[in-house]
């Protein structure tokens, strides 16, 4: 990656409303996951292990974020569908279980989507 590509994405994200770095985040997950079940699909342990750790570490840290103290339902419901991220994430990994890995995404997926569409309503 050239220099200047390398600090328009770091100024990108720096100058982002916190909505939109949520988003840039679930980006990152899928890409690790479609990394990871394309190693597991190719036999590849160390990518897959690489990718499907850094996916796993990106959930354990939006996880971890949660603050109870906004939305307490809210952050409950995020906290189970994150821990089921996990838990399948590490299945996966563990099982060489590309379906497991998938069943993460799609879950990613949707929550990116939702918060998506609240990034861009706040302009």
């Amino acid at each position: 990656m050239s220099f200047a590509l390398a600090q328009y994405r770091s100024a990108r994200t720096v100058t982002a409303s916190p909505t939109r770095v949520l988003v840039q985040l679930y980006d990152a997950a899928l890409r690790y996951l479609a990394t990871g079940v394309q190693a597991i699909e190719t036999r590849d342990a160390k990518s897959k292990g690489i990718s499907l750790g850094k996916a796993h570490r990106i959930v354990s840290e939006l996880q971890a974020s949660l603050d109870e103290n906004h939305a307490p339902e809210l952050c409950e419901q995020l906290y189970h569908l994150y821990d089921f991220c996990l838990i399948r994430i590490s299945r996966g990994n563990a099982q060489w279980d590309g379906a497991a890995v998938g069943e993460a995404a799609g879950v990613l997926r949707e929550l990116r989507s939702a918060w998506a569409e609240i990034a861009e309503a706040q302009g």
